[in-house]
């Protein structure tokens, strides 16, 4: 199979996808095959699988434990793999096409409560103003990196932007002064080109970033020690402010969720534009944010609350004008 996984990925890289994505198929696929190939005790091309392999296959992940995202998840790197194998000659059926996916009820992506946004924001100014009170009129590098972290925090609970997209961004991606401060994603998932508003917190703390941050060390808008903050280094660092101000399970995806659920369920901004902003693909993927948790219905009051403290901030006018 080496060889017919070698120019699946080759297909793959030519159609653009993610590093993230063609690895997982890379894993999904070889496990299918070596799994079939204890089942069979030999070798099976691509060509000799039946749909009954697959759906054998996909009963055993079920009755492993698997989650239906991840069995579902399989099923498709295999569809895919064997839809690329027909084009190159190395199947004549897709064996997946009729074989059914596992049921999976709708899942609202985890977002932060007005009061963990409220603590998370807090630690950053926190940390920064202890920063800028030990360096009195000095810009030490401890600074920087306070207003840094606040900057990459606001941005990206303000914009929705991907962890990549933030870690690809160049300082003239940020546009500050005028009627229309926004922030310039050239090449988004799909390289896709978009411009997203900036709210007056995120362009503030921006500012306030830009105006210290060393102008010799590159073009890449977040720096670390080395160089550019890459997507990982920026993981980190939220982690260790959502440490800090001890709110569990914060991550860039979860700030993302964050921005499309504000935007959608407590300022009520139609999906056509909820969808525009972080750059989904689909109108269906932005509407899972419509969506009630079980902690909406099991804390009604509090959900109420957070219509409240997000109202004067979250419309998209707002973004333009404040």
């Amino acid at each position: 199979m080496t060889d017919y996984l070698t120019d699946f990925m080759a297909h793959l890289h030519a159609q653009d996808r993610s590093a993230r994505t063609i690895a997982a198929y890379q894993s999904d696929v070889a496990a299918f095959f070596a799994w079939l190939e204890t089942q069979l005790g030999q070798p099976v091309l691509p060509v000799e699988v039946t749909p009954f392999d697959v759906q054998r296959y996909r009963d055993a992940l079920e009755n492993a434990g698997r989650q239906p995202a991840g069995v579902n998840r399989h099923l498709t790197a295999l569809r895919g793999f064997f839809a690329w194998a027909i084009e190159a000659g190395h199947a004549s059926t897709n064996p997946v096409q009729s074989v059914k996916g596992v049921r999976q009820g709708a899942r609202t992506p985890k977002a932060l409560t007005a009061q963990e946004v409220y603590r998370l924001q807090r630690e950053t100014a926190a940390q920064r103003q202890l920063a800028q009170a030990r360096a009195g009129d000095a810009v030490t590098p401890t600074l920087g990196n306070a207003l840094r972290d606040e900057a990459l925090l606001n941005l990206l609970l303000y914009t929705g932007l991907r962890v990549s997209e933030c870690a690809a961004l160049r300082v003239e991606d940020v546009v500050l002064n005028g009627k229309d401060p926004r922030v310039i994603v050239r090449s988004g998932k799909g390289r896709k080109y978009r411009e997203v508003p900036l709210h007056k917190t995120a362009r503030q703390a921006l500012a306030a970033y830009l105006a210290v941050r060393s102008a010799d060390r590159g073009d890449a808008l977040f720096l670390g020690q080395r160089g550019a903050l890459g997507a990982r280094g920026m993981q980190f660092r939220i982690a260790a402010l959502a440490e800090a101000a001890g709110v569990e399970g914060v991550t860039p995806h979860v700030l993302r969720h964050t921005f499309a659920t504000r935007l959608l369920r407590e300022a009520g901004t139609d999906l056509v534009t909820v969808a525009a902003l972080p750059g989904h693909a689909s109108i269906a993927t932005t509407q899972i944010y419509t969506q009630p948790s079980a902690s909406d219905k099991n804390k009604s009051c509090q959900c109420d609350q957070m219509s409240v403290y997000w109202s004067h901030e979250l419309p998209v006018s707002a973004l333009h004008s404040q």
